[in-house]
């Protein structure tokens, strides 16, 4: 579970970080470095907003009765997986964003309410998919997952870092097309457990077969757009 989660956690700190750090770095250009406090500001209630609906989420999960808990955290999974296909479906277009240097800054409107208003909603809804992504296997395997979060997020500060000092740049895509490749992983394996938390009596055939039904088309579909990719470059 240590390297699911450092997957997600490295995945979901990188968007954060796409979006907040070429802010920063817009506002020291402009000379307006006194508004970065409130993306600090928006951001740490962002996260302190999310790590209590984890909370609440997570104690609800724990005052279920036994059969409920297997159902809650069966659809649960499925919600992932299903979060996780959604992801996967915007990595084409957040590699086109990327290539663009992947963030207008300047596009965004340069007050302290909007700049506090984004990191917030950035952070928020980054970490909370987090949580989603893990809470199913939190109780079995806390250490193991919460080692796997602060390990994603120090490799996505440090990717970021090379991001920007460095030529990595050019070669960002390897980066989201192996994360994509790991998702489809990541999903068609957590599709699978939350079907057989829903069915229990069917057995680990039900299970395996649920994770080839999510795992094979995903991945067909993926290669099939880096195919077209890559025959439109060459067309060129």
């Amino acid at each position: 579970m240590m390297l699911t989660s450092l997957i997600i956690s490295f995945r979901e700190c990188f968007e954060m970080l796409l979006i907040l750090v070429p802010l920063l770095a817009y506002l020291t250009k402009i000379d307006r470095k006194d508004l970065s406090k409130y993306i600090y500001f928006g951001s740490f209630i962002g996260l302190l907003a999310s790590l209590v609906s984890g909370v609440l989420i997570f104690n609800q999960v724990k005052s279920l009765e036994f059969a409920v808990k297997d159902l809650f955290e069966g659809s649960i999974m499925l919600f992932v997986s299903a979060l996780i296909l959604y992801s996967i479906i915007l990595i084409k277009k957040q590699r086109k964003e990327i290539a663009k240097t992947s963030f207008d800054a300047s596009a965004v409107k340069i007050t302290a309410y909007s700049l506090f208003i984004l990191s917030f909603l950035t952070i928020f809804r980054e970490s909370l998919e987090i949580t989603l992504f893990t809470l199913p296997f939190l109780a079995n395997s806390a250490f193991s997952i919460v080692s796997g979060i602060l390990s994603g997020a120090i490799l996505a500060i440090v990717v970021m870092y090379l991001f920007y000092r460095t030529s990595l740049k050019l070669s960002i895509n390897v980066i989201f097309n192996t994360l994509t490749i790991l998702l489809i992983a990541i999903g068609a394996v957590t599709f699978g457990e939350g079907i057989a938390e829903l069915f229990p009596s069917m057995g680990q055939s039900l299970e395996k077969a649920s994770m080839l039904i999510y795992g094979i088309p995903t991945l067909y579909l993926f290669i099939k757009s880096l195919l077209k990719e890559y025959a439109k470059k060459q067309n060129k």
